[in-house]
């Protein structure tokens, strides 16, 4: 009896332990001040985790706790309507990534305080050159950040904004950092279709113009926006200058066609914003003939501007000299735009669900004249349209944290990096993922071999390939972790302040390499590292 009694109680399971809750608490507060921000959202993220995120509001003390947290690598961040969203321990006023937490279990963390900036304003006054105020003009704050490894200006605040009938503007929810102001004539975003009583010829004309009426961003002074500044005064006034039109005829346009067609002359080495400070013509059906009034002396990009993710019926995308005289009656061709095939296989998890990522083929000088994006189907097949013949970049979203991007295929050319030369339909892309269960992990120190919590580490392939690119930051004991990724050579290093997309700049990068430990990642398996922390005074 009792040695049955003792071989059940041998096979029962064993008790399964309980794994304790953390909590998290500490308060929100305005940066300037310190006074406390009442109905603050505040969340915290598991990084690389499915589950929702955890949130909670402040008191009107400010103070905030979140309980039942689960062991795990957060970010915790805290936002406000007038407030800009911050992460905590972020290095900048404002900045949205923070520092890493390490959360074990059954921990009580407290004293988790962020502090977080007003959002700014910029207000002026738009006028003519004669000092008229100037109604319905756009006008744009803009500042610099990264994207696809180069320095670009995008709008920030409200958005749009346009002078009312005294030639007033106010620009509200700016974060802080530095601004150019541009104003951008009626004219020039919303064209006129079949514009009347057109003269050809020269003449003076009113032109875009950026604070202090200035022609060019390039040109533009920065507008220093800090917490809760109000700058009011930004008054600019539209530069009056000699300008030609331009006139002429797409041809190829489809037969039937019914649509209106906005036409743009992007300038260029402008990046992205250069579809809205340059001039505007409209289409009307497949009469193809186009006018642009008062055009600036320069080089261009004529293109038609996509108006959304479905078939575009045609495509135009040609360099354009405009010089001192009229261009009359000059006939552009029309692309027919084509689809291209292409399949996504994932390996070795034949039952991951691939429906939920998306193919992307941008071009790869940043002008956009049509959308190329297609969902994989359950299969894995997909299908990019509205493609003319030229250079993109493939891009993907809503990739699994678990996979990486192993190979893409042009027909049989594997490609070395992210771009390829797109030129038919013929071509078929196929793209392979794999498993990824290699992990990078560590510790950053200083000069004085101490622990630095709240710093950059970023992971760079050699050759660098801009989709491998991985940059996270350390939690409060200094640590780091990267885990799903991808084998290959790498160089990784740990920067105390950096932009966000500033490791895919060329000119970023190269000066720092040298400092970089390389690091060879196998298909799988973990790996202990040290760095150390290079400071922005030392680069």
């Amino acid at each position: 009896m009792i040695s049955l009694f003792v071989m059940a109680m041998l096979m029962q399971a064993p008790a399964t332990q309980e794994v304790k809750p953390a909590t998290v608490e500490g308060a929100v507060t305005h940066a300037a001040t310190q006074t406390a921000i009442r109905k603050a959202k505040v969340t915290l993220t598991l990084l690389g985790g499915s589950e929702q995120a955890q949130s909670a509001e402040t008191g009107d003390d400010g103070k905030y706790i979140l309980k039942d947290v689960k062991p795990g690598r957060y970010r915790l961040s805290a936002e406000r309507a007038g407030y800009q969203a911050t992460g905590y321990g972020a290095k900048n006023p404002g900045e949205a990534l923070g520092q890493t937490l390490r959360i074990d279990a059954g921990a009580a963390l407290t004293g988790l305080n962020i502090a977080l900036p007003k959002q700014g304003v910029i207000a002026g006054k738009i006028t003519d050159n004669e000092g008229e105020p100037v109604a319905k003009a756009l006008v744009l704050a803009m500042n610099s950040m990264y994207a696809n490894g180069k320095k670009i200006r995008l709008p920030a605040g409200t958005v749009p904004v346009m002078s009312n009938d005294l030639g007033e503007y106010r620009i509200g929810q700016l974060p802080p950092g530095k601004f150019v102001v541009c104003a951008v004539l009626e004219g020039s975003y919303q064209p006129q279709l079949n514009p009347k009583d057109v003269k050809t010829g020269v003449e003076e004309a009113l032109s875009n113009t950026c604070f202090p009426s200035v022609p060019t961003m390039t040109e533009a002074q920065s507008i220093d926006i800090k917490d809760a500044s109000e700058v009011p005064g930004i008054d600019i006034r539209l530069s009056k200058i000699k300008t030609v039109t331009f006139t002429g005829e797409i041809a190829g346009v489809p037969p039937g066609t019914s649509s209106v067609t906005y036409l743009s002359l992007v300038p260029k080495d402008m990046g992205p914003m250069g579809r809205a400070m340059g001039p505007r013509a409209l289409l009307q059906g497949a009469d193809g003939k186009f006018t642009f009034k008062n055009v600036p002396p320069g080089s261009y990009i004529l293109q038609t501007l996509p108006t959304g993710l479905g078939n575009t019926a045609f495509v135009v995308k040609s360099s354009i000299e405009i010089g001192d005289q009229p261009i009359e009656k000059v006939t552009v061709q029309a692309a027919a735009p084509f689809e291209v095939k292409g399949h996504l296989t994932a390996e070795p998890s034949p039952d991951l669900k691939v429906g939920s990522i998306k193919i992307v083929a941008v071009p790869a000088d940043d002008i956009v004249a049509t959308f190329a994006m297609s969902s994989a189907a359950d299969n894995g097949d997909f299908v990019l349209g509205n493609l003319v013949a030229g250079r993109y970049r493939i891009a993907f979203t809503g990739m699994p944290s678990t996979h990486y991007v192993k190979e893409i295929k042009l027909g049989e050319k594997v490609l070395e990096s992210d771009e390829a030369e797109i030129s038919n339909a013929a071509t078929p892309v196929a793209v392979s993922m794999n498993l990824a269960t290699a992990e990078l992990g560590g510790v950053v120190q200083n000069d004085k071999g101490e622990p630095v919590p709240s710093v950059n580490v970023g992971l760079v392939p050699v050759p660098k390939k801009a989709f491998r690119v991985r940059v996270t930051r350390t939690d409060q004991n200094g640590a780091f972790r990267l885990p799903n990724v991808a084998p290959g050579e790498y160089a990784i290093l740990s920067l105390d302040q950096m932009e966000p997309g500033a490791l895919e700049d060329e000119e970023f990068l190269k000066p720092l390499m040298s400092r970089a430990k390389k690091v060879t990642v196998r298909e799988s398996g973990p790996q202990n590292l040290e760095l150390r922390v290079i400071p922005a005074a030392q680069r």
